[in-house]
């Protein structure tokens, strides 16, 4: 399956503190603007990692984990999120901002060959089945929505 990457959008902000944790807010996924953390976590083999927190504070909720990651000597996190508010998990990088103050959290839609996508067509002469006679129907189904 051959997909390729555009439409590459700022989804975050963030700043990190003294600690290490990064502060910030996620936008334009749904989420209206939602402030969020990076919270430095280790994992059980001892690798480190960020855990991604909504809401901080008394209704905090985990929506993901960033995993740092170097690619032609550019060093970033990968992310990964899922929330009940998005249609699907995405996956997106956090990269340091041009000035080095901070960080974006960006996002690529992944588009796909179009011999993959399916296609729909609608058919208004179609005949009811013989378990549907009877039942009222509209005399012009193009209307009925």
């Amino acid at each position: 399956m051959k997909n390729t990457r555009k439409n590459t959008i700022r989804i975050g902000n963030f700043k990190p503190d003294k600690k290490g944790i990064f502060h910030g807010r996620l936008f334009g996924i749904g989420l209206d603007s939602t402030p969020v953390v990076f919270l430095p976590q280790v994992s059980k083999d001892g690798k480190d990692y960020f855990r991604l927190v909504a809401d901080h504070g008394e209704q905090s909720y985990d929506i993901g984990a960033g995993f740092r990651r170097e690619k032609d000597g550019v060093t970033y996190y990968s992310v990964s999120m899922d929330s009940p508010a998005l249609p699907a998990p995405i996956n997106a990088g956090l990269f340091k901002d041009r000035e080095g103050n901070g960080y974006n959290l960006v996002w690529s839609r992944q588009e796909y060959d179009k011999e993959l996508k399916a296609e729909a067509t609608v058919n208004v002469n179609v005949q009811p089945q013989p378990e549907m006679q009877g039942v009222n129907r509209p005399a012009n189904p193009t209307l009925a929505l």
